[in-house]
């Protein structure tokens, strides 16, 4: 079976032969890697200076602090939702023997 495609060997020997496709894309109209490096966007961040550094502290440990603030605090607030449900519960569970606890033991000072 012949294949459509020819060896590079093959086309760098005869250039005037078709080059090979992919889809509607030609090999050739391909870019080589070193063209579409040479393209790429190559900007590099500068360094800070230690006064820069120092200026943006202050405002940074403020935004650290106000996020763990927030964070904490949603925490914190699910953590006593769950602990007054368990409350609740716990007293639920426990205000019939209360009651007649306390039903008794008025009725028996009462005598």
């Amino acid at each position: 079976m012949a294949s459509k495609q020819q060896p590079e060997a093959d086309l760098a020997a005869n250039p005037s032969s078709p080059a090979p496709t992919i889809g509607e894309t030609t090999l050739s109209g391909l870019p080589v890697l070193t063209e579409v490096i040479d393209k790429a966007d190559t900007y590099l961040p500068r360094l800070l200076t230690e006064d820069e550094i120092q200026q943006l502290l202050p405002r940074i440990e403020a935004h650290i602090e106000a996020l763990f603030t927030k964070k904490l605090g949603l925490q914190l607030e699910q953590l006593q939702r769950q602990a007054i449900e368990q409350a609740i519960r716990e007293l639920k569970a426990e205000l019939p023997e209360l009651l007649h606890d306390a039903l008794y033991s008025y009725l028996d000072s009462s005598e």
